[in-house]
């Protein structure tokens, strides 16, 4: 800690590095011990045997001065610090001028709104909130000391029919916004109406893992696809109908069998030079474009997006960035693939069938057969596995 305040008050009050022989190194520590000098730095450099000392400027002179009565060659080898950078920039006043504006804007910013930061949401997205926030009056680039966070809070769980609850504190120049959303009535009314399980495949039963409802199968059993599992309805002769919603799982062993064709020839995109830039610069919330008029974008284009913050000294982002989209058009011609790249190209496209019908499942046993027929590759797959066939089918209940 003592080695950082010196190094701070040696940049703030300005420092220079001497050079001297090494066989004057004795001597100069004893010049340093009868005249009482400080040296915060000694380095020995023994491949050009010289010694470098770093000195206050203060003392700069006074041991320059010593040194030439002791007869020990001392060479300025660098000054720095606030001192030299002031008298460097002395002549360039728009430096200054700049420095003091960019001081002034950002205690100016102090008061204003930087960011605003949202959390509980699920359902709604982040534009959505922040809409409503806008439209009672909190938004970035809003002056503090003129923001009601209680009035604000209130107008919205009044206006907002999606916002059950929301609570608004203003920490520093960031708006911290927690909600809570209204429940979706009708995803709970869909998930609290009876339900059966059916079988999605034709498959044999290896296990049940039943969290609700009336088992009409066991472990063994063959069933067919849309067949009934697990059933939401019981009823009995001494007891009255009853409706459930059957949950759970029901693993069973499936044989699928999977065809992907891949074309030889295919569309390719080729960039054809063509590229178009747009920049909007985004100030407290309001866009502003660099230019108003611009050239009709491609037919068919890609698009990248930048976007550049403004975060002064790193101390925080500011409410001010540049967004920069860059279009790059295209045409799509046909190009004939190598029978690797289509091969290549078949089996990704196979794992991601496997994937999607047999999401989870414990592959048993797969039979693979490839070939090129008609300016296609075929490939034919057969997987045997073990996975979950249970598919929830909901029913309505009539009453009479």
């Amino acid at each position: 800690m003592q080695r950082k305040r010196v190094s701070f008050l040696l940049r703030l009050l300005g420092y220079c590095v001497i050079e001297i022989p090494i066989f004057a190194k004795e001597n100069f520590l004893n010049l340093c011990m009868r005249y009482g000098f400080n040296y915060y730095k000694i380095s020995i450099d023994e491949k050009s045997k010289k010694v470098h000392i770093t000195l206050s400027a203060t003392q700069y002179k006074r041991v320059l001065t010593a040194c030439r009565i002791w007869e020990i060659r001392a060479k300025t080898v660098s000054r720095g610090g606030l001192p030299q950078m002031i008298l460097r920039y002395r002549k360039r006043w728009g430096i200054a001028v700049g420095l003091v504006l960019s001081v002034l804007l950002f205690f100016a910013l102090q008061s204003v709104v930087w960011r605003i930061d949202i959390t509980g949401n699920e359902r709604l997205s982040e534009e959505r909130i922040t809409e409503s926030l806008l439209q009672n009056g909190l938004y970035v680039g809003g002056r503090i000391s003129k923001l009601d966070t209680d009035y604000i809070e209130h107008r919205i769980m009044i206006n907002d029919d999606d916002i059950a609850w929301i609570s608004i504190k203003i920490v520093g120049t960031v708006a911290r916004v927690e909600v809570k959303e209204v429940i979706d009535t009708e995803i709970i009314e869909e998930g609290s109406k009876p339900a059966n399980l059916v079988s999605r495949f034709d498959a044999q039963i290896v296990s049940l893992e039943v969290l609700s409802g009336f088992i009409n199968v066991k472990e063994g059993d063959f069933v067919r696809a849309g067949e009934l599992l697990v059933s939401g309805i019981y009823e009995s002769e001494k007891a009255p109908i009853r409706y459930s919603r059957a949950s759970g799982k029901i693993f069973g062993r499936v044989t699928k069998e999977f065809v992907v064709e891949i074309p030889l020839v295919q569309e390719k995109k080729v960039l054809n030079g063509e590229k178009i830039t747009k920049k909007t610069l985004n100030f407290f919330g309001k866009s502003i474009k660099f230019f108003i008029n611009y050239r009709n974008l491609p037919t068919s284009y890609d698009i990248i997006n930048y976007i550049y913050v403004l975060n002064p000294f790193s101390l925080g982002e500011l409410p001010i960035s540049l967004s920069v989209d860059e279009y790059y058009g295209y045409e799509m011609v046909e190009a004939e693939i190598s029978e690797e790249e289509a091969i290549n190209q078949a089996y990704e496209l196979l794992r991601a069938r496997i994937d999607e019908v047999l999401p989870e499942a414990q592959i048993l046993k797969k039979s693979l057969q490839g070939e090129i027929v008609d300016g296609k590759y075929v490939l034919k797959c057969t997987v045997t596995a073990i996975c979950d066939i249970a598919k929830q089918v909901e029913f309505e209940v009539v009453t009479r």
